[in-house]
This record gives structure tokens, sequence and C-alpha cells, in this order.
């Protein structure tokens, strides 16, 4: 079948010389090289195979029955009776439902007794009339027809080779522009020479050897049986000779061009500038043109990259609206675009041609990552004899591919120098700003992103936030927008962890008119980068790779910094942990030492001097003092000081009052008996008026400890360091236990120094305030109340002894649960006269009135309640601050007062002395035994308790009792007599 238009339409044939083709190349039987069949003009869809071997034959035949078969043709095979089931059982074995295709019609097997030799001999008009009637019926009902047919009959039934060839020639106009194609078998073993040489003539294409070749030996059929037929075979000769020589030599040249454009390519040594420019100089000896270049097209823009010739138009650099040039054609088609002759072509009136004066022109369209870059073009002012060949087209557009590749990579490269340098800065980065700093200037120096923009999550907010964008993209990319929740298209692509290209950009209301699309791509946690394109098609996959390859440069730095942030917090985390636990290991060594001294301490003016000396010899403390606060004046005096104190103390007064000099940290202290901090002396308001003094003597941090025991002030500790932040958390609540642990000792050497002091000084008040808990209860119950004794349990906790006249025991246990006391119980009671006496054991809570004084230093002496007025005689010692405690006192119980102050001297061998002496051989617990028994009744007659009542108010056993009893009897026994006897 001819590959030329149909005279009557436009409709081509719907099998052709290349499907056929096609079935043999793709059968796994034939093995032969095929050639090409495009380019014959005068072929048609007729076969000769020349086969030696019955493998041979079916090689070529039954794939191509397949192949009519599988594309819905129907198929006749001619042959031998003795052949046919030889065919189909090939056809099976190749997997072909030979039986299906028979019984629907596909397939039909032939005799050459019902075909060539239907009349009894061969009639070649009969036999066009046969196959014209096939053909006709065929395509009727399937897509074509398709013949195999076999040959071996005419050398049995005697049918002259001349006229099967003429026939055959007729065969060729048969099937011309039909929907049918014929394969004739010719077997070379039957068939002699002269014959086959024929056979040559007569068929437009051969299958010989399992090769399949165009027969350029073919002679059509109105040469092959003229009179004129020696002339024209000898003219078809002598131009196949040319044909064949100036083939060789096109092929030659071809070669020497591929030759030269391979040597092109695989120079190392030489860039892509000089490439280019070679092979410009190649393709214009190639083409046989004058000049060669490579333009760059954007928008309408036309720019000369290189160029080769002698064109003062077109010339490295040089410029023009794209719609005035040939290559116009290219960038619209997207396709190679040739013109041999202008003039001839309709090109004359164009603008190009006017404007360049080109006769023939060859351009195709470069690319780059899939988005046009612009063209490669070859040109001259001179016409062309002959069309640009498939050959020359070719060549123009595998060199247009290279220069492509070419390009990219250099764009690839570029790119990866951009991101190289990027990183390098980006890994100097060390915070997000940085990092946001160094890419917003690449994207826009560098990376040729210049409409990008980061937008950063924020944990705070929960939302997202752009922290850096280029100048373009301030004006041209609102992230703000794209940015909303839950639906903007920023939020979605970080929420999803995916990246978003956002293709409606005309709906977004301040994108740039130019900018066509926009991508998303998430950093991991951190956020988005965010870059937007104005090619004309949107983003191309290169360009979203190089995107993305940003974007993770980005996301690593990223994550380097919180990583190194968090290395360094946690360093510094743990050097502030070391030098805090530097510094708690010197503090409790100082608190140890200072807790060491305090126990063996006798003086209130012993355990300062030792807290003074201890801090101030610890670094980074300057200078230790302890201050008194007299709350007539309210000043705060020095008591005690050590360190490096340089007369600061002479200089500066302290107060507790509403003066300037009241509000600094000591004064605050005394106020609120809260520790004061100042960590840094220099912008510490508070501190203003001891600011230049300090910082004269080099202290920068301050801190002012009261130190109360109970509700008493016994003064304030002040130190100061040599540098500011030094009173953190931790060493303010270290010292602020040490500042409890001195006033304590204070307090206890106050306490002591009233018990065993041989100068004592009594002072008695008058109380009536209800406060007092036995005020109110002698009121109500109408009783006078007396302390018989205190007994200071091991646990620490007081336990009393009381007795009451004029109310019932039952009315004053109604009382208990109002008073200041726990585990109240009646010990004994009687009449006297008529009038109830009882006796009352319970232990006294930190609100009682002994437990008040014992905390301030004092010893009850006396406790008694008559007419519904308290008297209260309380020792302490005789330098005791008396008008602080007089203060406290008042203070605990406002309606009362100091009636008399009394001083006494206690003799040299002084009751307590005496006890002491008596009691030191005892424990604690006999001691308190023996004082429960006593002050219980349990020695009086009739005892007022019996050792079991006694053993069940101390939560003991009788026996256990017992046993304390008699051991403490025993040594005061001891006591009393070996030691009388020893003086005697």
């Amino acid at each position: 079948m001819s590959l030329e238009p149909r005279v009557d339409g436009d409709r081509r044939p719907t099998i052709d010389l290349e499907s056929a083709v096609q079935a043999l190349r793709e059968s796994p039987e034939f093995r032969g090289p095929i050639e090409p069949m495009d380019g014959h003009d005068h072929a048609n869809d007729h076969f000769a195979l020349v086969y030696e071997g019955e493998d041979e034959r079916c090689a070529a035949a039954v794939p191509f029955l397949r192949q009519g078969l599988e594309q819905g043709e129907k198929c006749m095979y001619v042959g031998d009776e003795g052949s046919l089931d030889a065919v189909a059982e090939s056809l099976r074995e190749r997997g072909v439902d030979v039986d299906a295709a028979l019984e629907s019609g596909a397939l039909v097997f032939e005799t050459v007794r019902e075909t060539y030799l239907e009349g009894g001999s061969f009639d070649a008009e009969s036999m066009m009339e046969l196959y014209e009637g096939a053909i006709e019926a065929a395509t009727a009902e399937y897509e074509a027809l398709r013949v195999v047919a076999e040959t071996g009959w005419i050398l049995e039934d005697g049918v002259s080779i001349e006229e099967f060839m003429a026939y055959e020639s007729k065969v060729n106009e048969l099937f011309k522009d039909e929907d049918a194609i014929a394969l004739c078998q010719y077997d070379r073993e039957a068939f002699p020479a002269e014959a086959l040489i024929d056979v040559v003539r007569v068929h437009p294409h051969l299958i010989y050897d399992t090769t399949v070749c165009h027969n350029f030996y073919y002679t059509p059929p109105e040469e092959f049986s003229g009179p004129d037929r020696p002339d024209r075979e000898l003219d078809r000769m002598l131009g196949t000779l040319c044909e064949r020589a100036q083939a060789k030599a096109s092929l030659e040249k071809r070669t020497e061009t591929l030759r030269a454009q391979h040597e092109i390519i695989s120079r190392a040594d030489i860039g892509f500038e000089e490439k280019l420019r070679r092979f410009l100089e190649l393709g214009r000896e190639h083409f046989d043109l004058d000049i060669g270049f490579l333009a760059h097209v954007t928008g309408e823009r036309f720019e000369i990259v290189d160029a080769v010739g002698t064109h003062e138009l077109i010339q490295p650099g040089k410029a023009a609206d794209l719609s005035g040039t040939y290559c116009r054609q290219v960038v619209e088609s997207e396709r190679l675009v040739s013109v041999a002759n202008a003039g001839e072509q309709g090109w004359a009136e164009r603008e190009a041609y006017e404007t360049y004066g080109l006769d023939s022109y060859i351009g195709a369209p470069v690319s780059v990552g899939g988005e046009q870059y612009g063209t490669l073009c070859f040109a001259s002012r001179d016409a062309r004899t002959e069309p640009f060949s498939e050959a020359e087209r070719t060549f123009l557009e595998l060199t247009g591919q290279w220069v492509s590749y070419e390009l990219e990579r250099e764009q690839r490269q570029a790119q990866l120098s951009a991101l190289n340098e990027m990183s390098r800065d980006l890994m100097d980065a060390e915070t997000h700003a940085e990092i946001t700093r160094a890419t917003v200037e690449h994207a826009e120096e560098t990376l040729g992103l210049p409409l990008t923009a980061l937008v950063r999550y924020d944990r705070e907010t929960g939302s997202l936030e752009t922290v850096g964008r280029t100048e373009r993209a301030a004006d041209e990319l609102p992230t703000a927008a794209l940015s909303a929740t839950p639906s903007g298209p920023l939020w979605e692509a970080f929420t999803a962890g995916e990246r978003r290209i956002v293709e409606d950009v005309d709906s977004i209301s301040g994108v740039g008119d130019d900018v066509t699309e926009i991508a998303a791509i998430p950093l991991g946690p951190h956020g988005l980068f965010v870059t937007a394109t104005e090619s004309p098609g949107g983003f191309c996959d290169a360009e979203i790779e190089f995107v993305q390859t940003t974007a993770a440069t980005v996301e690593t730095a990223c994550g380097r910094a919180d990583r190194e942030q968090l290395l360094q917090e946690r360093e510094e985390t743990l050097e502030e942990q070391n030098e805090s636990l530097s510094r708690l290991n010197r503090i409790n060594d100082t608190i140890r030492n200072i807790g060491q001294a305090l126990v063996q301490a006798s003086s209130r003016e012993e355990i300062e001097t030792v807290v003074c000396d201890q801090l101030a010899e610890v670094g980074p403390y300057e200078l230790a003092w302890i201050g008194e606060h007299d709350s007539v004046t309210d000043e705060i005096t020095p008591r005690e000081w050590a360190g490096a104190e340089n007369g600061y103390l002479d200089a500066a007064t302290v107060t507790a009052d509403e003066s300037v000099t009241g509000h600094g940290p000591t004064g605050t202290a005394v106020e609120t008996h809260e520790p004061q901090v100042v960590n840094n002396v220099l912008d510490d308001p508070a501190f203003e008026p001891w600011r230049e003094a300090a910082l004269n003597r080099g202290y920068h941090a301050s801190i002012a400890l009261p130190l109360v025991y109970g509700d008493v002030l016994y003064g304030v500790l002040n130190v100061y360091a040599n540098q500011p932040g030094v009173f953190d958390e931790l060493e303010r609540s270290v010292l602020a236990e040490l500042g409890d642990t001195i006033a304590y000792a204070v307090n206890a050497v106050e306490s002591k120094k009233a018990l065993v002091s041989d100068e004592v000084t009594e002072l008695e008040f008058r109380v009536e305030d209800e406060r007092l808990e036995i005020v109110e209860l002698a009121r109500e119950s109408g009783c006078d109340l007396s302390l018989e004794g205190v007994v200071p349990s091991t646990d620490g906790q007081l336990r009393v002894y009381m007795s009451t006249r004029g109310a019932s025991a039952e009315d004053l246990l109604a009382f208990a649960p109002d008073m200041a006391t726990t585990e109240v119980s009646l010990v004994s009671e009687h009449d006297d006269e008529g009038v109830p006496v009882c006796l009352f054991e319970a232990a006294l809570s930190e609100e009682s009135l002994c437990e008040t004084v014992r905390r301030h230093g004092g010893r009850p002496r006396t406790v008694a309640v008559e007419d519904g007025a308290a008297t209260v005689v309380v020792e302490i010692a005789a330098d005791a601050d008396i008008r602080a405690f007089v203060e406290m006192f008042v203070g605990n119980y406002p309606d009362s007062e100091l009636v008399a102050q009394r001083s006494d001297e206690r003799p040299r061998q002084t009751p307590t002395e005496f006890r002491a002496t008596l009691t030191e051989e005892l424990t604690e617990r006999q001691l308190e035994v023996l004082q429960t028994a006593y002050f219980g009744g349990y020695f009086d007659k009739p005892r007022g308790q019996t050792g079991s009542e006694v053993a069940a108010s101390m939560d003991i056993s009788q026996p256990t009792f017992n046993t304390h009893v008699r051991a403490a009897q025993r040594r005061l026994c001891r006591q009393l007599f070996e030691a009388s006897t020893a003086d005697d």
C-alpha cells in the first residue's frame, strides 16, 4: 500500500507498511535486522518472502498472521492441502486460538485449487477479481484483509514464471491504497535463480534470511511489462547507482558529523560556551548555511546568547521583540520549523523576513527543566535547492537536546553552587533570625527566587508568622493571608506536613499580577519555605525539586540551630548547676561550721561573732554584719560585723521607718520579717541611698535576713557579695534557713540565760485580756486558778498541772476544746469546806502563755487567776532586752500591763544549781516520770493519782512507770546520802 495520500480524500488505510513490519520486529522468532520503511514513496504493502527451510518460513508467516488477528483483520492463508494443517499447528504453538479464529471467520484457510487453480488452470484476471472481491468483503466487516500465499504450486502445475510475475506486478496496483497487505512465499531451494530475480523485481519489499528490507530493485508495473522495459530498466539501474553513491556520500558526511559531534561532547577540557560555539560552527557546515545561533526567550523578549556567522542583527547580546523573528514560530509551535525557500513558502511578506532577510532557516526548541528556554537555529540569506532532510532535522533535534541538557546541567550546577554558598552561611548562623536573614538574602541574590518568604510557627500563639521575605515578596506575596487558620493553604501545608502548590492565585488578594503559582514547603516543626513563580506554566518538576532541596537545606539549618541552642542551654544549665552545686557546697560547709560553732556558743554575742566571721571568709561574700532594731527610734545599728567593711557601716544610716533610708532591704526585712534580696546594687531603686558607698567598696549584691524565732526579731543579718546575681533562689533559700537557725540559737541561749543566770529580772503582769484562755475560763466558770508546775517532756512539749477552786471538774472540762491545751485530764477532785477543788493535767500547745514566754527567753514563775484577772510573774535574764519582752507580751495580750519589775540575785548555791546537782544522774525520762508523779499527787497522802493513772497520762505501762520511779529514787538517795557522807 502506498504512503501517498488517497486521490479521493484524506482517508488513509487502516493498515500500513510500518504496521506489518512492526509484527516482525516484535516477534521473538524473527532475529534479522529490519530496514526502516519510511521515505519510500513508491512502496506498497506487498512482500516477497524468500526462505530456506520451514523454520525460516514460519518465523515470518506466523507473526505476520498473528498480528492481523490481534488487530481485528481478516486473515487468509492460501496453500497446498498438505501444508494447511502444519500452518495451523504452528499458530497454535505460538499462542493463537486457531479454532476460535476459524469459527468466527477471522481466519480462513484456502487451497490453491480453490483459488489460483479454481478453473483447473491459472488465470491472472480471475485471481485479480477474486482478491478484489475478498478485499471488499473483508473490509465490510473487518479492519483489513491480510493474505499469506504459497507459490510452490507454480512449478508443479507448469505455470510460466513470466506469466505469474506479470500477475504479481499487477497485484501491486490492486493493493495500492487499499486496506490489504500480502506476503508471498518463495522457496529458494525450489525456484531457479532466474525466476527469483523476477520475483525480486516485482515486489517492493523483501524478507530474506530473517531480514526485512526495502527493495530498490523493484520495477513498477507500468515498466515491468512495457516495450521500453530494457531502456527503463537501464535508467533505473543507473539512477539507483547514483542514488546509492549519493546516499553513501551523505552517510559518510553524516558519520563524519556525528564523529565531530561526539568529539565535541566528549571533550572534558573545554566548557559549555566553547562547546556551544563549536556546535554552531559544525551545524553551519553540516547544513551549508551562513549563520548559527542560540537564542534565549523570556516572555516576548528575544536575545542572542551566542552566534557564529556574519549577520549584523544576529550577534551575541543582540535583543529584539520575539514577534519580529523567525524563532516565534518555533516558540509558539514548540517544535522544529524549517524553511528551505522563504519566498516560495510564503514568508517573504512577514516582518521577520523584512528585518533579517533570511531565505533559508531551520530552528528547534530548547528547554531547561521542562520549561521553554529558547531556540537553536541555523539560517542563510540564500535559499536552499532542497528541503531539509529527516537526517538534518534529526541532527538539529539531537543537538538541541544536548544544548538543553547542558543548559540544565549548568543551571543545576549554578543552583548547587548557590545552595552550597547558602549552606556555608547557614552553617555559621547560630539563631533562627540569622538563618532567616541568610536565606532571604540568598533567595534574592543567588538562588533566583525573588518571590520568597520564610514563615515560622509560633508555639506560644499557635499560629504562623512571617519572619522574613525578599523585597518583592513583601509587595507581591501575601503570606499573612495565606497563613490564616484553619483553611489557609500555608496552614494546611504546615499541619499536613506536605507540599502545597497554590494554582488559583487570581483569587488571592495581594498576589502580584505576573505570579502564576505559589509553592509552600514545610520545614518540619519550624514553619514553611514559601516561594512563587511567574513562569506561564507554573513550576516545572526541576524547579519544584530545587525549591524542595532549598527548603530541606533551611530545615536542616533550623534543626541544627535548635540542637545547638538546646545543647548550649544544657551546657549553660549544667554550668549553672555546677556553679550552684559549688556554691551550695561552699554554703553548706559554711553553715556546717556555723552550726558547730552555734552548738558551742554560750552567748548571743558569741553567736553573732561566729556567724559574721564565717560568712565574711567565704567568697564571693565581702561583708557580713548583724544589725539591731530600736523599736523607739526605728534605727538599725550594727551589733557585730566582719569582712571588708572599710568604713561602710559608719557612713550608712539604716532605719525601718517611712523615710528613704527605711525602704532598703534591711528596713524592709525588719518590717516584713522576710528575706530581702538586691541582686544588682547598680540598678535597684531601693538601694539608692547606699549605692555609691557600696559600689566604691566593691559590693554589687546584698541579702538582708531577719533573725526571727517565733515572732521575736533578734536582729537582721546582712551579707554583701562582690558580683551581681549571686543570691539566686537556691542561695536565698539556704541562707534563709541559716537565718532561722541563728535566730533559734539566739533564742536558746537567751532562754538558757534566764534559767541559769545568777541575776534575773522578774516582770509581773496583770492580765485581763480574754485572749488569755485561763482568764476567760475563770470569768465564765467563776473559779480561781493557779499554776502548780510545768514539766518539760522529752519531745519538747510542756505538760502543765493547774489547780482550780470554785468550779466543778465537769464544768471546767467543758471549756477544754477552747483552751490552748491538748490531752486535758482530771488528776483529782475534792471539796474544801464545800468548795470544789480540782487538779488538772494537760499538754500545752504552741499558742499557750507558757510556751510563748519560754520562746522569748522567759520562765513563767507564777500564773494565778483571781476575780477574773490573771497575775503572771516571769523571770528573764538580767541583761535581756526588757523593753522588747514587754512589747512582745503586751502585743500578744493587749489588755495587760506591767505592774512590777524586780531584780533578784540568786544565792551562790541556787536552787537551780542544787537541783542540777541533785538530778544530774537522772535521765530525761526518769526526771520526767518523777516530776509527773510528784505534781500529779502520786507522793501525796492520800495519793492524788495512782501509779496506773500517772502511767496512763504519760502513755506508758505501769511496770515501766514503776521501773523509772524506783531508779530515780535510788539515784536521788545516792546523791543525798553518799554526798552527805563524803561531806562529813
